[in-house]
């Protein structure tokens, strides 16, 4: 994916998470993009970035939604995204905190909004899922410096079979 274009749906991504209305649907809430580089910020934006996934996640099923969690929280024989996600997180210097935690949030609800489905219309596969989780437990346990081409990479695969590219 072309610096550019990267840059692009990051900084789109980020105004678009971080511009959501209060509860009431009333006020809006924003926060500067530079804010966005400081992990003391990071409770505030994960909180908005949380009732963004969950207006997202709102249009599942019960099953799907069951899935959907099985898929954060994972299981007795697998790591959930969740879990993963703070290992990488912890992983990686302070100053990339926020940016790294919103892009494992962010992929995270859009792979499991999609691995949710059933089998025959999903367009992840849990294949998929465990290439994905081993990726990202080699970039952890290699060095913080492979990590974001990791993450890169999978968020641009993920964007390609979604059709968001």
């Amino acid at each position: 994916m072309p610096l550019k274009k990267r840059f692009t749906s990051i900084a789109a991504l980020l105004a678009l998470t971080l511009l959501l209305a209060d509860a009431n649907g009333n006020i809006a809430q924003s926060a500067a993009l530079d804010d966005c580089q400081h992990a003391a910020n990071l409770a505030s934006i994960e909180k908005r970035l949380s009732i963004y996934t969950t207006m997202g996640t709102g249009k599942l099923n019960s099953d799907e939604q069951k899935w959907y969690n099985k898929f954060q929280k994972g299981g007795l024989f697998f790591d959930g995204w969740q879990d993963i996600s703070q290992d990488v997180v912890a992983k990686v210097p302070e100053e990339e905190k926020v940016k790294t935690k919103l892009t494992m949030q962010v992929l995270g609800d859009k792979i499991g909004s999609e691995w949710c489905k059933k089998n025959e219309i999903r367009k992840i596969s849990t294949d998929m899922l465990k290439q994905w989780g081993n990726q990202l437990r080699k970039a952890v346990a290699s060095s913080s410096s492979q990590i974001a081409p990791v993450l890169h990479s999978i968020e641009y695969e993920v964007d390609e079979l979604l059709s968001l590219n």
